[in-house]
């Protein structure tokens, strides 16, 4: 309850900070610094809003999953205390999937309070068990699962594998599934999806070598055009796309076109820092010119798997990306978790993973928000017998009875209403705050 209490009153905090701003006619909006003590307690998962409607799958399972579990422990509760069950279902509302059991509430009054309490609070129960099932499978269980039927960790050995590329990505044709990406540009993935992350995620959008490459210089003219870069032209105004702008490690204003692969693809070419590392007549140290953060050139180092077929003996390739940063990671779903064998589904860590996330999120709030005291919630009849195991003497007698139930069913009433309140404004205030937050 105390968390319900403490989300309400940050809703009503951030309302409160929002509407000031907007009623300000001297403050811009985007010079107002977000405030991290406003975030909510809560988050809405709203298909299409706060939730990608790819999701909505794993959404919907997750919700019949959660909402199944909770109706099997009042059923099972039920048939231990020897109350039989008139009827049980699924149903779904507004999209939304949900499950119900019908106890006779004649013969669940006619238990004593404890026992009754057992198959009110059996749900919630049921929910927590859920939660520790999922949270275990998720903090190792589930890897340890796939390991033995035919996953390898790549903790080890570093990379990540390839799960899934959308089709639209220029990467599509060139990485199948269960590509092991083991370096971007000079940075190994010795830590996995960590590095893979903290590549990809640079504060600018941009990234920069420290290391270049040993040219000689070429004797075609491809002009400079391919130098002209802005943010509009982000590759520059050439219409060759086999070329790219280069410039001297050492000065930025030394800058010249040349063909990309030759010199970024290559797994032999000389490596240097300086001009003076690169030995030979007319030799140069250069790295890709990229100003603009639509326009960074990334050297992706990959291992095919075995049973795809391959025209080369070695597996290893190098692919250029060039573009933004964040579309690599848009576009490309990767694993910690690879297949040992190509019968394996590359992407069944990946979705067994976001169901049992799911599962954790909707099982606890779920949970939390049956047990409140609320409207037509478990809490509201749990706090009925607690109120009568509390209040109600033993050796009553029928009109202490009466007067019991009466001042019971006063402050009963009382508390539900408070809360039915409060819930309300916490569930609608959320959703609220979940829809201004992508406006």
């Amino acid at each position: 309850m105390a968390v319900i209490v403490y989300a309400g009153l940050k809703i009503l905090s951030s309302l409160t900070r929002i509407a000031s701003v907007d009623q300000s006619q001297h403050v811009k909006r985007e010079l107002v610094e977000p405030n991290n003590g406003d975030e909510q307690v809560f988050l809405p998962m709203i298909p299409g809003v706060t939730l990608p409607m790819s999701h909505i799958g794993y959404y919907l399972l997750a919700l019949t999953v959660c909402g199944l579990f909770h109706e099997a422990g009042h059923a099972m509760a039920s048939f231990a205390e020897g109350v039989p069950i008139q009827s049980s279902g699924m149903f779904v509302m507004y999209l939304y999937p949900g499950a119900f059991v019908n106890i006779p509430d004649q013969q669940l009054q006619a238990l004593a309070p404890f026992r009754q309490l057992k198959i009110i609070c059996a749900g919630v129960w049921h929910n927590l068990v859920l939660y520790l099932f999922a949270s275990l499978s998720l903090a190792g269980g589930l890897k340890l699962l796939l390991i033995l039927i035919g996953w390898q960790s790549l903790e080890a050995q570093g990379g990540v594998s390839v799960v899934h590329i959308r089709t639209n990505s220029p990467l599509a044709t060139h990485l199948p599934p269960a590509t092991l990406i083991y370096q971007l540009d000079d940075t190994p993935l010795t830590h996995n999806i960590e590095d893979w992350n903290a590549f990809l995620f640079k504060e600018d959008g941009r990234h920069a070598l420290e290391q270049g490459f040993c040219v000689s210089k070429t004797h075609e003219n491809y002009g400079d055009k391919c130098c002209d870069i802005d943010d509009t032209n982000p590759f520059g105004r050439s219409l060759n796309a086999t070329i790219s702008c280069f410039r001297s490690i050492e000065t930025a204003l030394d800058k010249q076109c040349l063909s990309t692969l030759p010199v970024l693809a290559s797994k032999d070419i000389p490596r240097c820092k300086e001009a003076s590392d690169c030995h030979g007549p007319e030799m140069s140290c250069v790295v890709p010119y990229t100003p603009s953060a639509a326009g960074q050139v990334v050297r992706i180092y990959a291992q095919i798997p075995s049973w795809v077929e391959s025209e080369e003996i070695d597996r290893r390739r190098i692919f250029i990306f060039e573009g933004e940063l964040v579309d690599i990671w848009e576009s490309v779903k990767v694993s910690i978790l690879s297949p040992r064998f190509w019968i394996l589904p590359v992407s069944l860590p990946h979705i067994l993973e976001l169901i049992l996330r799911y599962i954790s999120s909707f099982t606890i709030a779920l949970a939390l928000l049956n047990i409140l005291p609320a409207f037509k919630l478990d809490g509201e009849f749990a706090l009925e017998q607690l109120l009568i195991s509390f209040m109600q003497p033993t050796d009553a007698s029928l009109v202490t009875t009466t007067r019991t139930y009466r001042a019971t069913k006063q402050v009963q009433d009382s508390i539900v209403k408070v809360t039915s309140i409060v819930v309300g404004f916490v569930i609608v205030g959320s959703l609220v705050m979940g829809l201004l937050s992508v406006v």
